[in-house]
């Protein structure tokens, strides 16, 4: 089985139009209908959506969540409803997309504001990355203590209810992602004053009011988002440097629901690109940064393994699969001929049911531009999806070192996801069908430990992973005892 879609669906979020129409309001009836129709699909339709957080404390929170439903609302307000109810599940890969484009897009254009401070998040404490307001009494470094007379963690922990995720480490990389300050705003809508308490680096404690500022602002003051879809590869010091990029076609319109999504022609081709380049300068030493990289499908990733790969390899060792309406409706209209079996599986059983995929093991080149030196893997707390899938091949078949910090998403983990819209709102979910488990079989909740564990420093602009990477090269470091690197 090649195809595993699990594509974070933040990519859409994050990425917004700006609309000047009047958001739409939807009716009572109209949200109570979508809300049967999210309780019902979800049950339906992900692997197990009671894994972690039992169907009780599910049903209590949907009745509590319709008996609170009596006016008309806007989609906005209905994701404030919905997504909590989501992320009761506990699962990365089971959200609500958030209507960033209408909502977002609409408050810029109306000269909405936000939050001043990007803020980084490391053991439930919160420090000040980067200081969009204008108040000079705020450093790079500092630690938040409260937040309009809050204490930050009580903020934090109202967040991680609208954020999905297996642990507070992931549901941490996901709020850095988006940005406190817009996820702040989605909870709570606009805010004018904010009222801090702050521990300077000396332990002077200070107290300051900030007020907000533009989104635009905002955005303009934080150009490098911590995701890429860049594709490039380069050479640092006769050390080839690869950065291959989200895991789906890059020409497409990023719409999960859209099987032009699936289509890796442009991801092969500079694959091929690339590798071809460092069988010409004969390089001995490779660095692939799956850094900031939001996932995708594993025919893209297994494609690129195979180019470095040893020995043959499977992309888990167990994969299990959960059929339902909305999955068949996606999948008939699959035609990729290597999908076949997957599709007439997945239409041939009983909705509800579940059934074993049979792999067939990928494997390496055989050609003159395999590449037979050593490959040093970059990841960090935003590698997501199956960019961790990916890291956990190569670490558990020992096809190369990892160097940086350990992955948000789980190896072991539901995902292979797809979406539904809610009828009246459309607003989309996303749910996993399948549990996979990683190559060594390692069934932990826990992401893919790096070899060597570098961490990742958002005060300062020095890349310390990929300057690491490059000292380790250069120096010919004996690997660490853990490393399972050939």
């Amino acid at each position: 089985m090649k195809k595993l879609l699990i594509l974070l669906v933040y990519l859409n979020n994050i990425s917004f139009c700006v609309h000047s129409q009047l958001p739409k309001r939807f009716s009572a009836k109209e949200v109570k209908i979508d809300m049967e129709y999210l309780r019902s699909t979800l049950e339906a339709s992900n692997y197990n959506l009671y894994a972690y957080t039992n169907k009780e404390v599910f049903d209590s929170v949907y009745k509590n969540i319709n008996n609170s439903i009596n006016d008309s609302l806007t989609s906005l307000q209905v994701y404030r409803f919905f997504q909590p109810y989501v992320a009761l599940a506990k699962i990365g890969h089971c959200q609500m997309e958030f209507p960033w484009g209408e909502y977002y897009g609409y408050y810029l254009k109306q000269g909405g504001t936000i939050f001043p401070l990007d803020l980084s998040i490391s053991n439930s404490m919160v420090f000040v990355k980067n200081n969009c307001s204008n108040d000079s009494l705020i450093d790079v470094g500092d630690e938040i203590l409260s937040l309009n007379e809050k204490p930050i963690k009580k903020v934090l922990a109202e967040m991680y209810n609208f954020v999905s995720g297996e642990s507070e480490y992931h549901k941490n990389s996901v709020i850095e992602s988006i940005t406190f300050a817009k996820i702040f705003w989605s909870m709570y809508g606009k805010c004018d004053v904010f009222n801090l308490e702050i521990r300077k680096k000396d332990g002077k404690i200070i107290n300051t009011k900030l007020s907000a500022i533009s989104g635009f602002e905002f955005d303009a003051k934080n150009p490098n988002p911590l995701y890429s879809l860049n594709r490039e590869f380069r050479f640092i010091n006769g050390i080839a440097y690869m950065q291959p990029g989200v895991f789906v076609n890059a020409k497409g319109n990023h719409d999960m629901m859209n099987h032009e999504m699936l289509d890796n022609t442009e991801f092969r081709q500079f694959i091929d690109s690339a590798f071809s380049a460092f069988h010409q300068k004969k390089v001995k030493n490779l660095i692939i940064d799956l850094r900031n990289n939001w996932g995708g499908d594993n025919s893209f990733s297994d494609y690129m393994i195979a180019y470095f790969a040893s020995n043959p390899f499977y992309f888990c060792s167990k994969f299990k699969v959960k059929t339902s309406q909305v999955t068949k409706d996606f999948w008939k209209d699959v035609n990729d001929s290597s999908l076949q079996d997957m599709k007439q599986k997945i239409l041939s059983h009983k909705n509800g049911e579940i059934f074993d995929i049979t792999f067939t093991k990928n494997q390496p080149r055989t050609d003159s531009l395999i590449f037979t030196g050593k490959v040093y893997v970059l990841i960090n707390r935003y590698s997501y999806s199956n960019t961790t899938s990916a890291a956990a091949i190569i670490k558990d078949y020992g096809f190369g070192i990892l160097i940086g910090e350990e992955t948000p998403d789980l190896p072991s983990a539901f995902g292979a996801t797809h979406l539904f819209k809610l009828p009246n709102t459309q607003l989309s979910v996303q749910y996993p069908k399948g549990f996979s488990i990683r190559p060594n079989g390692d069934i932990s909740p826990k992401g893919v430990m790096p070899d060597y564990q570098v961490k990742y420093n958002t005060f300062n602009d020095k890349d310390e992973i990929l300057d690491f990477t490059i000292k380790l090269i250069k120096k010919k470091l004996k690997p660490a005892a853990n490393s399972q690197y050939r």
